[in-house]
C-alpha cells in the first residue's frame, strides 16, 4: 500500500493556455518536418553517391571490355541504318545487373546494341580528348587520357608497371591518373548521372 501512496503524490496536473498547447504542437510539427526533411536529403545523398559509385563501375567494366564489345561490333551483319535504340536507353537498360559478364552479354546480345556502346564510348573520348586538349592544364589532362587510353583502348594495352615506366611516374600517380580520367569520362558516357558531385 506504500507503493500506492508514492504513486498518488507523484501526480500533477497542469493547466496549459490555448497559445501554449498551440505553440507545443506548432514545435513539434517543426521538429518532426525538419527530422523529415533530413532524412529525406540524406537519402537522396546516399542514392545519389550509389548511382555515381555504380556508373563509375560501370565505366570501369565498359573500358576493361572495349576491344571485346568492338570486335563483336565489328564483326556483326547488322549497319548503323538499323539502330533504333540510344546509347543511354541501353545503358540504362543493362547497367542495372550486377554481375559484370551478364551487363556485357546483355549488351551482346545485339550487335546493334554493341556497335551502338562501342559508338558512344569513342564518341564519348574523342569529346573528352578535346575537353584535354583545351583545359587550363592540357599537358596534364592529356597524360591522364593517355594513360586510360594505354590501359583499354591501345591495340596493345599496358598494365599498370609498363604506363608508370612509359610516363616516368609512380604507380600510385597512375592509379590517381587513372581514377581521375574515369571519373571524367563516365561523366561523357552517362551525362549528368555519372557526375559523382558531393
Amino acid at each position: 500500500m506504500g507503493g500506492q501512496d508514492k504513486k498518488d503524490r507523484d501526480v500533477r496536473l497542469v493547466a496549459l493556455t490555448f497559445e501554449q498547447l498551440t505553440d507545443i504542437y506548432e514545435r513539434a510539427a517543426e521538429i518532426g518536418a525538419n527530422e523529415a526533411i533530413r532524412t529525406f536529403k540524406e537519402e537522396r545523398k546516399r542514392e545519389h553517391d550509389y548511382r555515381a559509385d555504380r556508373r563509375l563501375r560501370n565505366t570501369k567494366l565498359l573500358l576493361r571490355n572495349y576491344h571485346a564489345l568492338k570486335e563483336h561490333a565489328e564483326y556483326s551483319v547488322f549497319g548503323r541504318a538499323q539502330m533504333e535504340e540510344s546509347a543511354t536507353d541501353i545503358l540504362e537498360s543493362v547497367m542495372s545487373i550486377y554481375e559484370d559478364g551478364v551487363i556485357i552479354e546483355s549488351i551482346k546480345r545485339s550487335a546493334t546494341r554493341t556497335a551502338i556502346i562501342v559508338s558512344h564510348i569513342e564518341t564519348m573520348l574523342g569529346l573528352y580528348y578535346a575537353y584535354c586538349e583545351k583545359s587550363t592544364n592540357p599537358k596534364i589532362n592529356l597524360r591522364r587520357y593517355e594513360v586510360l587510353w594505354d590501359m583499354y583502348i591501345a591495340e596493345e594495352t599496358l598494365d599498370i608497371k609498363d604506363i608508370a615506366k612509359k610516363w616516368d611516374m609512380s604507380r600510385e600517380n597512375v592509379y590517381s591518373d587513372l581514377k581521375i580520367a574515369t571519373e571524367r569520362l563516365s561523366a561523357l558516357i552517362f551525362g549528368v548521372d555519372g557526375l559523382n558531385v558531393r
